[in-house]
């Protein structure tokens, strides 16, 4: 009798058993569409993962977290992994561009990954199937295209800082920066001592900054560079030794030697640069300038406090409006405002370029029809580097940009005003047949530099 007991005891106890073991088990199974959020959130650790479900962009465990405290929004649960509930919450998919662009000003770097199929795809192979998702865009502070995360009216730059290594141990050390506004296609580079450096990042006020590991954990610049929007790379985006051959590849050239004669750590910054802007862009190659050299001391240099204490471009308390650029800022468009505020913050100190920019408003002083009539014409001017990056880098970018430019060129008042200035001579006449997909490559493409020049 004992031993039945015993068995039924046995019995009972395994039963108990049995469900206590599969509910763990439950607890512990990771949905399928968890699974894909987990494999793509591995991919992306650095980024707030906005992960497309419906009409929403959802964010999941951490993100969640630091996302609901940024944003201001509602912290909720979904399901349980491993045990613990899962933290989420989310943002309308019309209203996404306001939520980016919270984050992206609080510093943060954001992977969009969207649903690449359609659903009722996904349910024929089966009921549980889990529709495909990837990342489609990386978005960072520097690496902005969206219109609607951009200020129209002044650059957004991305700035790679590369230094040398000293040649002996009292030697000053030596940089290389490199700056490109892919929303403008602009791209620079230049060279630079310390005290330089540190005058030309407040000149240029760049959206985020690139620099290896290394440098950003060096104690003789970390304090300084850990005040700034700086992203801390791996070595491989700094090689030197590579530098020449991924920027040749980025413009699909054989040699950099077209586009002049740059130091081993210019080609540094700049291809660090464009690896960037690679990774961020998922692989496209958004159209850039050859990159342009400034040379040192084209302009003054004015160190981050005398030029935060002139309040050029906002005021000590970080405001636009009672700037200096406010006050004189009356360009009629936003390429005009752009460079407005280049030639502001560069004051030029060769005589020459001076005397020709002066003449340039002389002629518009003098001559208040011509003036009102080339701001009538240029107000109807569309933004010609907003139309390129509307076009997402496709081939119609470029027809668009010399369909833009050639139209201004042939208004024949504009024509004759811009003529007559020193610093947007036309070197070339288009020619009056229709090109059929691209001008010849022999012909420089002035028409840009031009409607761009003379929006002042």
């Amino acid at each position: 009798m004992s031993g039945e007991t015993s068995v039924a005891h046995m019995n009972i106890s395994d039963r108990n058993i049995v469900p206590e073991s599969a509910a763990a088990a439950e607890a512990s199974a990771v949905t399928p569409m968890m699974k894909q959020y987990l494999e793509i959130k591995a991919a992306n650790p650095d980024c707030l993962l906005f992960y497309r479900m419906g009409d929403f962009y959802e964010l999941f465990f951490e993100d969640a977290e630091i996302a609901s405290r940024a944003l201001g929004i509602v912290l909720t649960r979904r399901g349980k992994h491993q045990g613990a509930d899962i933290p989420m919450c989310g943002v309308p998919i019309h209203r996404s561009d306001d939520y980016l662009h919270r984050l992206i000003a609080a510093g943060f770097r954001v992977a969009v990954c969207e649903q690449t199929e359609d659903p009722a795809d996904a349910k024929k192979r089966g009921a549980k199937s889990v529709v495909a998702r990837d990342v489609t865009r990386l978005i960072t502070a520097g690496t902005l295209t969206e219109d609607s995360l951009l200020d129209a009216r002044r650059n957004n730059y991305l700035v790679a800082i590369v230094r040398a290594k000293a040649s002996a141990p009292d030697a000053p050390a030596l940089f290389a920066l490199a700056a490109i506004d892919i929303s403008t296609a602009e791209f620079r580079v230049m060279e630079c001592d310390r005290l330089t450096l540190a005058a030309e990042i407040a000149r240029i006020e760049p959206g985020e900054i690139i620099v290896s590991d290394a440098l950003y954990g060096d104690p003789d610049v970390a304090p300084w560079l850990r005040e700034l929007p700086v992203t801390p790379l791996t070595r491989d985006v700094f090689d030197g030794a590579t530098a020449e051959r991924r920027l040749a590849a980025y413009f699909a050239v054989a040699t950099t030697q077209a586009f002049g004669t740059f130091s081993r750590l210019e080609l540094t910054a700049a291809a660090a640069c464009v690896t960037y802007v690679e990774r961020t862009q998922l692989g496209a190659r958004p159209p850039l300038s050859p990159p342009t050299r400034e040379a040192a001391g084209a302009s003054l240099m004015i160190d981050a406090a005398t030029r935060a204490n002139l309040e050029l471009m906002r005021t000590l308390s970080g405001e636009r409006g009672g700037a200096l650029i406010a006050a004189i800022d009356r360009t009629v468009t936003v390429a005009g405002a752009r460079l407005l505020g280049q030639r502001l913050a560069a004051p030029l100190t060769d005589p020459a370029a001076i005397n020709a920019r002066l003449d340039a408003v002389a002629l518009f002083v003098a001559d208040g029809a011509a003036r009102s009539d080339a701001r009538a014409q240029l107000s109807a001017a569309p933004d010609l580097a907003a139309r390129c990056r509307a076009s997402c880098w496709r081939a119609a970018a470029r027809a668009i940009l010399r369909r833009c430019a050639t139209g201004l060129w042939r208004r024949p008042r504009s024509r004759a005003a811009c003529a007559t200035l020193p610093d947007c001579r036309p070197k070339w006449t288009p020619p009056r047949r229709r090109w059929s997909r691209r001008p010849p490559m022999s012909q420089p493409r002035s028409p840009r530099r031009l409607a761009t020049t003379c929006l002042t």
